[in-house]
C-alpha cells in the first residue's frame, strides 16, 4: 500500500464520508454516491445491466451508477474497518455486502483534482 491509498483520517459526517490520505489529499464521498458505487458483485452486475462481472471478458469501468436506485438521504448504520485495507458499510436500505478497499475509494474520488478531465478537442473542431 502506498501513500496514495493509506488513510490518515476517516470521519463520518451527516451526508458524506471524509478520508484524509497520508499524501495530504482529502476525499469527500456523499453517501448516495458510495452506495451506488458499492463494489459487491450484485451491485456491479446491476450497474452493468446483468452482464457477468467475473469473467475474463467482463465489462470494464463502473457501469451506470444510476441503475442503483438509492435515496438522497441514505445513511450508513455502521462502518467497519476490514483489516487494514478496506471499509464495509451497512446501509439503512439493508445492503451490507460491499467491501470498499482504500485503493478503490481513492480511485473513485470525485474532487476536481481526481475527476476525469474533459476530452481534448481537435484543433479542427475549434475552428
Amino acid at each position: 500500500m502506498n501513500l496514495l491509498t493509506q488513510p490518515k483520517l476517516l470521519k463520518k459526517h451527516d451526508k458524506s464520508f471524509q478520508i484524509e490520505w497520508k499524501d495530504g489529499h482529502e476525499s469527500w464521498f456523499p453517501y448516495s454516491y458510495l452506495r451506488q458505487m458499492c463494489p459487491c458483485a450484485e451491485c456491479a452486475i446491476i450497474r452493468h445491466e446483468g452482464k457477468d462481472v467475473h469473467s475474463l471478458f467482463s465489462p470494464q469501468g463502473d457501469g451506470d451508477i444510476d441503475r442503483i436506485d438509492v435515496s438522497d438521504d441514505i445513511q450508513p448504520l455502521d462502518i467497519q474497518l476490514v483489516g487494514r485495507y478496506a471499509l464495509q458499510f451497512s446501509w439503512d436500505d439493508g445492503h451490507n455486502t460491499g467491501i470498499y478497499p482504500f485503493e478503490i475509494l481513492r480511485e473513485i474520488c470525485q474532487c476536481p483534482k481526481c475527476a476525469p478531465l474533459p476530452p481534448i478537442q481537435n484543433e479542427e473542431e475549434t475552428e
